[in-house]
């Protein structure tokens, strides 16, 4: 019995560590920013991205884009490498590019670089305790289409996880 569950531990842990993903950059004017989404998931679902870089991105993987001119590039796409520095990802497994940079011509949606930290919005439960029921920030939103930005503006970017309550309104926000 002290087997099985030593070995159940040690799947669920490497499980767990094939899922660490770093943050994608997106440079703006020669200024990388570091955004919560990767236009890469526009284009494969989270599972068949996974199974594509199984032996490619065991840790994750990272990918840089830039806008240039009016067009976003994907620079690199580089493995997060659990024990040193991160290693580029050939184009060729995903794309049918032989290098790097790619026009992200794939990509319509909007990429979203925070201009301030977020501010946590906390309510009390029933029983009295705070809970963190969401998030907003100030963010420049690059909206692109086929590849090409369409919009650029500052927006007020929220999250909820629940609805607000009638009680969030004293409850302490935290920045972060």
């Amino acid at each position: 019995m002290r087997y099985f569950c030593l070995s159940l531990l040690l799947c669920f842990s490497t499980v767990s560590l094939a899922a660490v993903q770093k943050a994608d950059q997106f440079i703006v004017d020669g200024v990388p920013h570091d955004v919560d989404s990767s236009p890469l998931e526009k284009l494969y679902a989270a599972d068949e991205l996974r199974l594509k870089l199984k032996n490619q991105a065991q840790c994750g993987y990272q990918g840089v884009w830039e806008l240039k001119g009016q067009h976003l590039f994907l620079n690199t796409l580089k493995q997060a490498d659990c024990e040193t520095a991160a290693v580029g990802i050939d184009p060729q497994l995903l794309f049918s590019e032989k290098q790097y940079p790619l026009k992200a011509h794939w990509f319509s949606g909007a990429i979203k670089v925070p201009l301030t930290d977020k501010d946590y919005k906390h309510c009390l439960t029933e029983e009295g305790s705070d809970e963190t029921i969401g998030y907003a920030y100030l963010a420049m939103v690059y909206e692109f289409i086929a590849g090409e930005l369409v919009k650029q503006s500052e927006q007020i970017v929220t999250e909820n996880w629940q609805r607000p309550r009638s009680n969030c309104a004293n409850v302490p926000t935290a920045r972060v």
